[in-house]
């Protein structure tokens, strides 16, 4: 059987807001982690992502 591991992914919609909002908890977390501090710009620019949605 010649099965395509990615057509599963390519059919997936676009993330939900909440899936979206995992994703920048999570990049946020990584920064911490690596003793990084989050800048202004990034907190700004995933809060008008998490306002509209996308």
């Amino acid at each position: 059987m010649n099965k395509d591991s990615f057509k599963e992914y390519i059919k997936e919609s676009e993330p939900d807001k909440r899936d979206k909002g995992y994703a920048w908890h999570t990049a946020i977390g990584l920064q911490a982690v690596d003793g990084l501090k989050t800048s202004e710009y990034l907190v700004q620019t995933a809060e008008r992502a998490g306002n509209r949605g996308t």
